[in-house]
This record gives structure tokens, C-alpha cells and sequence, in this order.
């Protein structure tokens, strides 16, 4: 079931993640093919007895010497990146400033072997060519004097690279659809998040916690909504004020049953009405129940049919210790296009509390439907 969820909020956050990915691998496309182009080369020398060695004995002696000194190796790999060795190439090469940026000269004593590795990465192929062979010579020259015994001899010259070391294309291309990805999933994620804690909030400011239904302002804003719907379609609304009678038979000192009592009526009125219904505590022990495409005489059919239903349910509070059966009594109102067109929805309230005390009037249980131009009520 969590992985459902995840896929949906994915599936509903496309239209963030997709953006997202498209940006990253575009950034990634335009940063890959307008950063500097790197190229490397590299040369390679081999450390071997010098040719001034006369005997065959002092041949071996200075193999062994070399198989057993890498201290001789290392201290060559350190004057080909000297900054004696490189001073003197650059200077012969001639090499500006703005041409030295981009240059780095590595050398290496491969592993279990006699041989240096000289790398040399610019941004031009042909500088580093240049500079890899020129590295190796002035070191060869450096290191002529400073051990009679070994030589340092050019193995493979460097090489013209035309392939750009550091243009991954496609490497870039699928960490940035991937970072893109991440930031899109993340933001939809971020969204929902966002929306479902906005819809709690918007759950406590118009419910009214006691009972469960919607609050008195939260109905006063429908009904104003659905009175300009009725105005602008001529269709019908009705709206009723519907007080529940006999709480006073739970004593005084327990408050807190008959609210469980006005729970449990708020309960019972969603279950019969419609979906498109609306109940709301208007104050106390009164509900306020909005009819959208209701006439007033269908409405009074519909309270009457809730008040033989609430009067013939038993109403078990406290997990059934304590069974109730409730009255009620209702006041309607109906909204009339053809004579009621400039009604506010002040005035529908006002008529509605009317209606409301005219029931009383008449006795307990009793529902009067409002209509001014007739003066009737029923019961």
C-alpha cells in the first residue's frame, strides 16, 4: 500500500518532475560542451645501467643496485616535476601565462618495474605533446651527472591526443537526469506534503470539534455560495434549523454525554442525507442542514422523514450503557426565484430562526416550513 502511495504522489508530480530533469540534463548538455577541453599524453622512460659501465660485472652490479634502490626511482619522478626541470621547459617552450593555466605535469614510478611515467594534460593537444617530450629530456640531462651507474632512457615518446579527458557527456548526462530525478521527486513529495497539511488546517477551522460536523461560519459561507448559484441558475435552496429535544433527560453533571449525543445526531444526519447536503451546528443543540436544488415543500418531506427515523433510533452512548431516543424539531425556508430573487443570505437566517420558533410554537417534534405569502405551516 506505501509503495501505491509513493507511485501516485510520483504519477501526480510530473509536471514538477519532469521539468526538473529536462533542466538538469540541459544544464549538464551546456556546461559538458562549453568547458574548457582538457587533453593528456603521457611519455614513458626506462631506468637502466649507464653505458659507461665497462665490465660485465659492473653491468650487473648496477642492475642489482637499481632492482634493489627504488629510492634512486623515486628521487627521479621527483626532479621530472621539480620546479628546476619545469622552469627551464616552459621557458624554452616559451609558454605564456594564460597557456599555463590549464597545464599539469604528473610523473610515476610504475609498480615492480624500472620505468617513469611522465603525464602531462592541457588545453592543447599539441602543447602537451610538446611538453611530455621536453620534460623527459631536460630530466634525462638533469640526471646524467648525478648517478654514473644508471641512465635514464626515452621508452615511448608522448603522443597527440585529439579526445578530450574530461567531455563525459554521458556520464554527466545520467548523474543530472538523475540528480533531476531526485529534485523533481523530492518537490512532489514536498507538494503533497505541503497540500495534505493545508487541508488539516483547513479541516480544524471548519469543523466544529465538538460534534463533528461543520461550524456556523463555515455553513454561513456555503450558504452564501450556493444562494448566488441558485440566483444565477434559478434553482432551488432550501435550508433548515433543526433543534434536538429531550437532552435534558442526561442529568447536569455530565456534559460530556450529551455532547457524545450531538455527535452521535451529527452522525446520524450525514448518514441520511446527501452527498451534496451540508450539516452544520449552528449554536447549542442546533443543526443547520443546507438543501442545495431542494424546494421548500420537498425539504419539509425530507425533515419530516429524519425526524421518524431519529424518533424510532435508539441513540446508545457510552459503548451502550446509556440508550437514548430523541426528538426533533425544525424550522424550513426556501429560496424562490421568482419572488425571492433579492434575498441575502442574512435574510434566509432570519426566516429560518423564524420558522424555527414557529415549530416550537406548535409543539415538540413538529416541522413549519416557511412561506410568508401563504402564512402556513405543517407539522
Amino acid at each position: 500500500m506505501e509503495l501505491r502511495r509513493y507511485l501516485q504522489i510520483i504519477l501526480r508530480g510530473w509536471w514538477l518532475i519532469l521539468p526538473a530533469i529536462l533542466i538538469s540534463v540541459g544544464s549538464a548538455w551546456f556546461i559538458t560542451y562549453n568547458q574548457t577541453r582538457i587533453y593528456r599524453t603521457s611519455a614513458t622512460f626506462v631506468v637502466s645501467p649507464s653505458a659507461s659501465l665497462g665490465s660485465t660485472s659492473e653491468v650487473f652490479r648496477g642492475l642489482s643496485e637499481i632492482s634493489g634502490r627504488e629510492g634512486v626511482m623515486s628521487t627521479y619522478v621527483e626532479i621530472a616535476t621539480s620546479r628546476t626541470v619545469l622552469s627551464a621547459v616552459y621557458e624554452e617552450m616559451g609558454l605564456t601565462r594564460e597557456q599555463r593555466e590549464y597545464l599539469t605535469v604528473r610523473s610515476e614510478l610504475i609498480p615492480s618495474t624500472s620505468i617513469i611515467r611522465i603525464t602531462v594534460e592541457s588545453d592543447d593537444p599539441l602543447i602537451a605533446k610538446a611538453c611530455a617530450d621536453l620534460v623527459g629530456q631536460k630530466t634525462m640531462e638533469y640526471v646524467r651527472a648525478l648517478y654514473e651507474l644508471y641512465d635514464l632512457k626515452s621508452l615511448d615518446p608522448a603522443y597527440v591526443s585529439y579526445s578530450p579527458v574530461n567531455l563525459r557527456l554521458t556520464q554527466n548526462l545520467a548523474v543530472a537526469a538523475l540528480l533531476g530525478s531526485v529534485v523533481g521527486g523530492g518537490s512532489a513529495f514536498l507538494l503533497h506534503y505541503l497540500r495534505s497539511a493545508g487541508e488539516g488546517i483547513v479541516g480544524i477551522t471548519v469543523i466544529d470539534v465538538e460534534t463533528g460536523v461543520y461550524n456556523r461560519p463555515y455553513f454561513l459561507q456555503r450558504l452564501g455560495e450556493e444562494l448566488s448559484r441558485a440566483k444565477r441558475h434559478h434553482h432551488p435552496l432550501s435550508v433548515a434549523l433543526m433543534s434536538v429535544e429531550r437532552l435534558d433527560m442526561i442529568g447536569d453533571g455530565r456534559p460530556d454525554l450529551r455532547l457524545e449525543a450531538l455527535r452521535r445526531v451529527g452522525l446520524f444526519l450525514r448518514q441520511h442525507l446527501r452527498e451534496e447536503d451540508l450539516v452544520a451546528r449552528f449554536e447549542g443543540s442546533t443543526f443547520a442542514l443546507l438543501l442545495p436544488d431542494t424546494a421548500g415543500p420537498d425539504a419539509e418531506q425530507v425533515l419530516k422523514k429524519l425526524h421518524t427515523r431519529m424518533e424510532w433510533s435508539v441513540f446508545e452512548l457510552e459503548e451502550g450503557t446509556v440508550k437514548l431516543n430523541l426528538t426533533a424539531t425544525s424550522g424550513v425556508v426556501d429560496y424562490r426565484a421568482d419572488s425571492d430573487n433579492g434575498a441575502s443570505r442574512d435574510e434566509l437566517v432570519t426566516k429560518g430562526e423564524q420558522a424555527l420558533q414557529r415549530a416550537r410554537d406548535d409543539g415538540f417534534g413538529k416541522v413549519y416550513l416557511f412561506a410568508e405569502e401563504r402564512g402556513r405551516g405543517s407539522g
